[in-house]
């Protein structure tokens, strides 16, 4: 839960620094290899807000995740 939430992290940081695809993989990834029940909460919430940062194939790719 730890690295997924300081990869979170990393991709908010890489939003911020204009990687929007690399931040929408990480992101992505995390979702992607997290158990279903660990994808709520905190985990869920700070993925949404990247995703509501993101734009184009970024937001898309992890809107899918998101779903």
């Amino acid at each position: 839960m730890t690295r997924a939430l300081l990869a979170l992290d990393t991709a908010a940081c890489l939003n911020a620094d204009r990687d929007p695809v690399g931040a929408a993989k990480i992101a992505a990834d995390v979702l992607d290899q997290l158990p279903a029940g660990y994808r709520q909460g905190l985990i869920r919430s700070l993925a949404e807000d990247l995703h509501r940062r993101l734009t184009g194939r970024p937001r898309d790719h992890l809107g899918q995740a998101l779903a």
